[in-house]
């Protein structure tokens, strides 16, 4: 399903950058914002073996974002995050163990903007490939049944994560500055864990969903 509205996003931004093309031209000022943005992060990982079904745990995101416009409808944007990922085991209803990994990264987001105006407002899509690397991990363990699974205990160790991002939203524009709302999509295509043959995993990547306020302003 996620793998799905990856692909969505991905293929309305091809859309809409086909639509727009005939429309192709250079602003005669380019635009360039800086400024700040943060909000709540919600990820799970997929793991296979799966060994206990995943669910969502609740983080933060902040950050600095750079965005350059330089065509009509078309920029790029890039950031510098401290975001929180990492999972929970789900056992099922009144269950007495319960498992939670957070871990922290700094990530590095390089994205395509694709744009339209409304009045003072802009609706935005933007996607693009995401880096991050590790910086620290905390894991809590309730194991009443005595069960444990090939992760407990196990620090991360693939410190350098990549995959691809997605995300759509608005902003509205005061003067020199731009207010807005955007939520997105991150799917993981490595691995945290290592997935040699003699390891117990095939694979085990990220995934997470983020909504981020954001306030630019805009240097030129």
């Amino acid at each position: 399903m996620m793998r799905k509205f990856l692909l969505s996003i991905s293929l309305l931004l091809i859309c809409a950058a086909t639509s727009l093309q005939a429309q192709y031209s250079v602003m005669n000022q380019p635009e360039l914002y800086v400024g700040l943005a943060a909000g709540p992060t919600f990820s799970t990982a997929t793991m296979m073996p799966l060994y206990v079904d995943k669910t969502f745990i609740q983080g933060l995101e902040g950050g600095l974002v750079v965005r350059y416009i330089s065509e009509k409808n078309f920029g790029l944007e890039a950031g510098l995050n401290y975001s929180q990922s990492g999972w929970k085991d789900d056992y099922g209803y009144q269950a007495t163990d319960a498992y939670q990994r957070s871990i922290s990264y700094v990530e590095l987001p390089f994205l395509m903007h694709a744009w339209l105006p409304s009045g003072s407002s802009r609706f935005f899509l933007d996607a693009g490939p995401k880096v991050g690397w590790y910086l620290s991990e905390t894991e809590s363990i309730d194991n009443h049944s005595g069960t444990t699974w090939p992760y407990y205990g196990k620090t991360v160790e693939t410190y350098l994560q990549w995959g691809i991002m997605g995300k759509v939203g608005f902003e509205v524009h005061f003067g020199p500055l731009a207010l807005g709302l955007e939520g997105g999509y991150y799917y993981g295509l490595s691995d945290i864990f290592s997935n040699k043959v003699t390891d117990p995993f095939v694979s085990s990547n990220l995934s997470q969903i983020v909504a981020r306020v954001f306030l630019l302003y805009r240097l030129k």
